[in-house]
């Protein structure tokens, strides 16, 4: 096996290891997606959209309420290889990993009933466009739901983090409305928020 092959197996696990962290029983109990896709109120016919999918952490307990589809977006070719794998394991043929990113989402203006962005959009270099971006997807009086890590990186290290007020201040440059919010095992933020039924 040459290096490249080496380095291609490396990121592969590497990715798959981080999911299981994502993924983990902690993050289970201290952030429900269910309890989330509530405050969300995703159900009925609803589209979905689970932007930086992962392993569908949101994607398939969304599947589960809705008989519309549900988009995962990924950049990462790994991630939407096991959310092909789980969505055949689990037979949910409305789901529909599709690549792309926080920042282009390959889906039409206002085609969306819910929007997800689960601790994502603190890694993209403008998380306002990615905000502004989400809110392009989303139907007139569509709804989003934000979450993202409440405190400060215990490291000291700067940046990776959007904190509650900022992302507030984000939304509303978007028109869009804070239907609700909350904190998570003092961890995490979530926002529930509604587009403008103008745009």
């Amino acid at each position: 096996m040459g290096s490249k092959e080496r380095s291609a197996m490396n990121d592969h696990n590497k990715e798959l290891a981080g999911l299981e962290r994502l993924e983990s029983q902690e993050r289970l109990s201290a952030m429900a997606p269910e309890r989330l896709l509530d405050l969300a109120g995703v159900g009925n016919e609803d589209v979905v959209l689970d932007i930086g999918a992962g392993g569908g952490y949101f994607t398939f307990p969304a599947a589960e309420r809705t008989k519309g589809r549900v988009y995962a977006v990924e950049a990462s070719p790994v991630m939407l290889e096991v959310l092909r794998g789980r969505a055949l394991d689990l037979g949910k043929a409305n789901v529909i990993p599709a690549k792309g990113s926080a920042e282009r989402l390959p889906l039409e203006d206002g085609s969306v009933d819910v929007a997800i962005a689960s601790l994502l959009l603190h890694i993209l270099p403008s998380p306002e466009e990615g905000l502004k971006e989400m809110c392009r997807i989303l139907k007139p009086e569509g709804r989003g739901l934000v979450v993202e890590w409440l405190h400060p990186r215990e490291d000291g290290k700067p940046g990776h983090r959007v904190p509650l007020e900022t992302m507030k201040l984000y939304l509303e440059a978007c028109e869009a409305e804070v239907v609700h919010e909350d904190i998570w095992a003092d961890t995490y933020y979530s926002i529930v928020f509604r587009k403008s039924p103008r745009r």
